[in-house]
């Protein structure tokens, strides 16, 4: 582990003991690598990180892996004819009065320990710390806007060729060649066209493209392990004039969230203030989904700007802001942005044009 690394666990330790908690339970995933600089794979065997606010962090964790835990980071090897859970248990701090499970602890690890473990509180770790990596420093911030810049320069090269006539499947291979390209990995690009947009979550599939289309683009991908995570809507040849109403309204509202991102901000106040402006056109109730999500190693991650979060904005958090209009069976509309919350307010690190374009 770097010393970036021993400085994390010890913040953490601090927040958990400022909670009265006595050991973080972590899994693999981005709070691992965080903490640890290490890559586990999330499967059915167990392996978790163990970190006391006293005492020194061990990883319980199978037998074939143990060799790339970190020499400073004692290691608890399982064999594959072992039940690991006893293992585990014997790694906790034995007076624990209560401990705090990352959100991908499995549902056997968690009961197996609340078993084994009455008298001792099992506490939800996100709830405690409010996203263990949710601020992010000057490192991240700058691998952040570097993927951010990447996608947005790859967007401008997809818009320099036609869209009209090929079809969603060849867009968004397109568009994934340009974000490896700009130097992006594990890109991703997902493309709803016409109806097909009105689902938020549209699988992109075989539909041809057509004039007067409107076409949603998803797309990002990784910096340096860091992610960009960008939405835009476009007109194919021609914008129709519900497509222009409907975009507008995206836009003002999405401008209305990030007048209130700033820190002290209630996260549900964010949320509320697109769903106000989208509430004053009329269409708040084809407002489907949370305004946005942290964004960092993982693509979804704490803080979450949903409906009733009373979490305070912190200089730091780097967030989604992606209000979203869907209507059956006709169209669907999205504006996102990744964006820095600062000591006065907010950054978009994302810089591509948030105006409905009108493309070939």
């Amino acid at each position: 582990m770097t010393e970036k690394h021993a400085h994390r666990q010890e913040c953490l330790r601090e927040r958990l003991a400022e909670a009265g908690v006595d050991a973080a339970i972590v899994p693999p995933g981005g709070d691992l690598v965080y903490l640890t600089g290490l890559h586990v794979h999330l499967s059915e065997r167990l392996a978790l990180l163990v970190l006391p606010t006293q005492g020194e962090a061990v990883m319980v964790l199978p037998a074939f892996e143990a060799s790339r835990v970190p020499d400073d980071l004692e290691a608890v090897p399982w064999q594959e004819d072992e039940d690991p859970l006893p293992l585990l248990i014997a790694s906790l701090p034995k007076a624990a009065r209560s401990l705090a499970f990352g959100e991908r602890v499995s549902a056997s690890e968690l009961l197996g320990v609340a078993a084994a473990r009455p008298e001792t509180r099992l506490l939800p770790l996100e709830r405690i710390t409010g996203g263990v990596r949710a601020i992010k420093d000057e490192g991240e911030i700058e691998a952040l806007r570097s993927a951010a810049a990447a996608a947005d320069r790859a967007y401008q090269v997809l818009l320099q060729q036609p869209i009209a006539g090929t079809t969603e499947r060849e867009l968004a291979a397109r568009l994934s060649g340009a974000l490896r390209a700009e130097g992006l990995e594990d890109p991703f690009a997902s493309v709803a066209s016409g109806p097909n947009a009105a689902f938020p979550h549209h699988v992109t599939g075989d539909r041809v493209i057509t004039s007067g289309d409107g076409v949603l683009f998803d797309f990002g991908g990784r910096w340096h392990g860091y992610l960009s995570d960008v939405s835009r809507t476009v007109a194919v040849v021609r914008a129709g004039a519900r497509l222009r109403e409907v975009h507008a309204a995206v836009l003002a509202a999405q401008e209305a969230a990030l007048a209130v991102l700033r820190p002290g901000a209630r996260l549900g106040d964010v949320d509320a203030a697109a769903r106000g402006s989208l509430a004053a056109a009329g269409l708040a109730e084809a407002f489907t989904h949370r305004l946005g999500h942290g964004l960092g190693l993982e693509i979804h991650e704490p803080p979450y700007l949903r409906p009733g979060n009373d979490q305070p904005a912190e200089p730091g958090f780097v967030v989604t802001v992606e209000p979203g209009v869907y209507l059956p069976d006709e169209l669907g509309v999205r504006i996102e942005d990744d964006v820095l919350v600062t000591e006065d307010g907010c950054e978009r690190l994302t810089q591509a044009p948030r105006e409905l374009l009108v493309v070939d």
